[in-house]
C-alpha cells in the first residue's frame, strides 16, 4: 500500500493500484485475478498434456511467481522437473510443498519413487506361485462389437487363468469399465473365467475404470477391502510398467507382472527416460491435481492412498 501510495504522489493520480508482496523475495508485485492464474494453469497443464513438458515448467514458473502456495502447481512442477531430470529444481518445489501441504508433498515423492519401481517391473508370460495373501488384477481391453473379448482382452484372460492355475488361493479382481447392452466388461471376463473352470467365490469385479490411473485408483479400494497384501498384475507387455506404476502410486504393493506374449519381444526393454511421459501424466491424475480448473474438469475422481 505504501508503494501504491508513493506511486500517486509522484504522478498526481487519485487512484491507488493494488498490490501484493511476493513472500519468497522483498518485491513488490502487481495482484492477478483468480481467472487469469486459472488460465495459467490450464495452459501449463495443456502442454503437459501436449507432451511439452519443458513449455509446460515454464508456464509453472509464471504461475507460481504470482501464487507461489499454489499447491497444485508445485506438485506438478515438482513432478515434472523429475521427468527433465532437473533434480534442483525437483527438490526445491517439494520443499516449498512440505511447507504448505506436507501430505501432498509426500505423495509426489512416493509418485517419483512409483515410477522409478514400476519402469523395472517388465512383462514375464511365465505364472508363478502366490499365497492368498496375494491378488491376481487383469485389466479389461475391451469388448467386440459382438460382446465378445477383443483379441487382447481373451489374451489377458487366458494369462490371468494360468496365473491362478499357478497360484490357485489367491483371489482374482478384474478391472474394466466397458459395457455392451447392458453387461459390463468385467462381467463378460469373469464368465470366460469361470467357464473355464474357476470359482465364481474367487473373481472380484471393479466395472467403473475408464482409464488406467483409475484402474490403478478404483482397484486399490477393492485390494483394501480384501484385505490383499499385494498383486500381481495382468495386461499387456506393451502397458505392464505404466500400469504397475500408476498401482504402486495409488498404493498397492506390485510384486509381480504376468502378461500375454503378444509383442512380448520388443516391449522387454524398460523405455527411456524421454518415453515416460505417459508414466508422469498418470502419476498427477491418480495422486489427484486436476487436468483443468474452472470447472472444465474435476479436481480428482477419486481420493487417492495417502
Amino acid at each position: 500500500m505504501a508503494a501504491a501510495a508513493a506511486i500517486g504522489m509522484s504522478t498526481g493520480a487519485v487512484a491507488l493500484i493494488p498490490t501484493v508482496m511476493n513472500p519468497a523475495s522483498s518485491a513488490v508485485a502487481p495482484t492477478v485475478s483468480e481467472a487469469d492464474l486459472t488460465s495459467m494453469f490450464n495452459a501449463a497443464q495443456g502442454e503437459f498434456g501436449r507432451g511439452n513438458a519443458t513449455a509446460g515448467l515454464s508456464k509453472l514458473r509464471t504461475l507460481l511467481a504470482a501464487n507461489p502456495r499454489d499447491t497444485d502447481a508445485l506438485a506438478l512442477q515438482a513432478l515434472w522437473s523429475d521427468y527433465c531430470a532437473d533434480r534442483k529444481a525437483t527438490q526445491a518445489a517439494l520443499a516449498s510443498l512440505d511447507n504448505l501441504d506436507r501430505t501432498l508433498a509426500q505423495r509426489v515423492r512416493n509418485s517419483i519413487s512409483a515410477i522409478d519401481a514400476g519402469v523395472r517391473i517388465g512383462p514375464d508370460p511365465v505364472p508363478r506361485y502366490y499365497p492368498q495373501t496375494t491378488g491376481i488384477v487383469v485389466l479389461g481391453a475391451g469388448l467386440r462389437p459382438d460382446g465378445a473379448p477383443t483379441d487382447e482382452t481373451a489374451s489377458r484372460l487366458f494369462a490371468a487363468w494360468t496365473q491362478a492355475i499357478v497360484a490357485y488361493q489367491s483371489p482374482i479382481i478384474i478391472s474394466a469399465g466397458g459395457s455392451h447392452q447392458g453387461r459390463t466388461e468385467a462381467t463378460v471376463m469373469r464368465d470366460w473365467l469361470v467357464a473355464h473352470a474357476l470359482p465364481a467365490t474367487r473373481i472380484h469385479l471393479e466395472t467403473r475404470a475408464q482409464s488406467l490411473p483409475q484402474h490403478a485408483s478404483l482397484t486399490a479400494e477393492t485390494v483394501r477391502g480384501l484385505r490383499v497384501r499385494e498383486v500381481v498384475l495382468v495386461t499387456s507387455p506393451d502397458e505392464i510398467r505404466r500400469a504397475a506404476s500408476d498401482f504402486l502410486i495409488a498404493g498397492v504393493p506390485v510384486v509381480g507382472a504376468t502378461t500375454s506374449t503378444r509383442n512380448l519381444v520388443t516391449n522387454a526393454a524398460p523405455p527411456s527416460k524421454v518415453n515416460q511421459k505417459s508414466f508422469y501424466l498418470d502419476a498427477t491424475q491418480v495422486v489427484g491435481i486436476p487436468a483443468q480448473r474452472g470447472g472444465v474438469a474435476p479436481r480428482a475422481f477419486i481420493a487417492p492412498a495417502a
